[in-house]
């Protein structure tokens, strides 16, 4: 039976093993294949699938070290879609960590095989494999043209034949009609298989219906009871996730991210996800070590970007003021070693420049000053060179990094020339107002924060005078932050009403009025400015 389902069939096997690859190239040679071809390398992989469309791509995991491994690059398949849906991809290791089958079913692969194998257990996985990519073919042929309608009813008679794909086919009848925006004929299907064994599906698309919904508590108790009955069952944690950062719960989409990645530690994008969270989240223990894991796994895959070196050095930079010099100086190691190896893989002369100033700014962290000097030497002697051949987010870096270092005038020349030379790019003007909207250096952050926590310990405690001029110090550093100054006038208007008032409180209170008057009225901040200026007239 396979050699009939095999013949005339394009076979492509990948092995890090000569003896391996030759035993299954004897194997497709026994079953009739048209196409034999085999190979290691990845870059020849992918660039045999742009040239060949094969029907069957026998992936071994282990390809050597310090090498892509298979899943890796059957992700780079799905992502440059050089592979149709009907080439049958089995994924062939002798791994059996959940980790790694958990990271390589993520990708999809028709079916999963461990090594030692025998031929026979081979020849009944393909055979199966390719039974399928046949019966469901006409299916997928609609599935790569956009045809909606066509899919439903070619899936709609599958179902109705009882087919033994019928609850793939039902699965992708209800994806259909979520993409139409036909939602109702999609909760009908999900409803009507929410029970049933292995239709996880099912329940995930009752929580996308309700968060279409905006009925976000309803999406969390379906996921929350897909997560509870199958816990390695990942986009359940994404969904989640999503649903957290619909009702801005910061921390709970943390928190998700966290579990997900305790199942499934490989996926890049999703710990990437989890580090910008933890970032973002002031947990700078975690997004250091999320970041530099990151780095790590991007490095043979896909993502492999020198965003991913910036982001582990930025964040450890921000967790440097929580560690011991000891400690630091170990992770710098790793950092330094990243930095390097992201300016020869990533020939930009603006990464040069920002791995010299990030440097610059670890060394300072350990009071090694001697090498923070001569690695911010060498960068300003870099910028003094014509600089228009740095891209306008690797400028933005660069300033990021200089502003960090008091290196002030330095920056603003290199962000007024980016702003000259793009005038009518609005996404990038919002980023350079964001970037000047910052406290001006390291130093600085820590200064405002110690300000700003002290000023509201002593508005709390009443003394309001010295409340005001904690705050007043808070805001110099933080000279765009709204809800400092808004803290600011509160303490002004509470001392007035205490009897306590100065005449530079006063004046102080006439500039803020003026300032807040400016605000966009359909914001918090607003809001809040309105309640003070309502007590202000009282």
């Amino acid at each position: 039976m396979l050699d009939a389902v095999c013949y005339n069939k394009n076979i492509l096997i990948i092995d890090g093993v000569r003896q391996s690859r030759e035993i299954l190239k004897q194997f497709a040679q026994s079953i009739n294949a048209l196409r034999i071809d085999t190979s290691q390398h990845a870059p020849d992989i992918i660039n045999k699938c742009e040239n060949v469309d094969y029907d069957v791509i026998l992936l071994g995991y282990d390809l050597g070290e310090d090498r892509k491994n298979g899943q890796q690059i059957l992700e780079e398949l799905r992502v440059k879609n050089v592979i149709s849906r009907h080439c049958v991809v089995i994924m062939i290791t002798a791994e059996i960590s959940q980790a790694m089958v958990l990271a390589a079913l993520e990708h999809k692969p028709d079916d999963y095989l461990t090594k030692p194998y025998t031929l026979g257990t081979i020849s009944s996985r393909l055979e199966k494999c390719l039974i399928k990519k046949q019966a469901m073919a006409p299916v997928y042929v609609a599935m790569d043209e956009y045809d909606y309608a066509k899919v439903i009813t070619l899936c709609n008679k599958m179902v109705r034949k009882n087919s033994l794909y019928k609850h793939e086919c039902l699965g992708i009848i209800s994806r259909q009609y979520y993409e139409l925006k036909q939602y109702d004929l999609a909760k009908k299907i999900y409803l009507a298989y929410e029970s049933e064994e292995n239709c996880q599906w099912a329940i995930i698309g009752l929580s996308k219906i309700a968060i279409i919904n905006k009925d976000y508590e309803l999406a969390k108790s379906y996921l929350l009871t897909v997560i509870d009955d199958y816990p390695h069952y990942l986009s359940s944690y994404d969904w989640l996730a999503n649903t957290h950062e619909l009702l801005n719960e910061p921390i709970e989409v943390e928190i998700t991210l966290e579990k997900a990645i305790h199942v499934s530690p490989r996926s890049v994008m999703r710990l990437k996800r989890y580090a910008d969270q933890c970032l973002a989240n002031k947990n700078y223990e975690n997004a250091t070590t999320a970041y530099s894991n990151t780095h790590d796994l991007a490095y043979h895959s896909i993502h492999r970007k020198p965003e991913n070196t910036i982001n582990f050095a930025e964040a450890l930079l921000e967790y440097a003021d929580q560690l011991s010099v000891f400690q630091i100086k170990q992770l710098n190691i790793k950092a330094f070693s990243a930095l390097k190896k992201m300016t020869h893989d990533f020939k930009l002369p603006e990464l040069k420049v920002l791995s010299l100033l990030i440097s610059s700014r670890l060394h300072n962290k350990v009071k090694d000053f001697t090498l923070a000097s001569t690695s911010l030497s060498e960068a300003e002697r870099l910028l003094s060179k014509v600089n228009t051949e740095y891209s306008p987010k690797g400028s933005l870096s660069i300033a990021k990094s200089l502003i960090s270092m008091d290196k002030n005038d330095l920056a603003n020349k290199l962000i007024t020339t980016l702003a000259q030379s793009h005038p009518d790019d609005s996404e990038l003007m919002s980023d350079i107002s964001k970037m000047i909207n910052q406290p001006i250096s390291d130093q600085n952050k820590i200064d405002a924060q110690i300000a700003l926590e002290t000023g509201t310990n002593l508005y709390r405690a009443g003394e309001y005078s010295l409340a005001i001029d904690k705050l007043n110090k808070a805001s110099l550093l933080f000279p765009n932050h709204i809800g400092i100054k808004l803290n600011l006038f509160q303490a002004i208007l509470i001392s007035r009403e205490t009897g306590v008032e100065r005449d530079r409180d006063i004046e102080q209170l006439g500039i803020l009025t003026k300032e807040f008057s400016k605000l966009s009225e359909n914001t918090e901040s607003y809001n809040r400015y309105q309640k003070l200026k309502n007590r202000l007239n009282d």
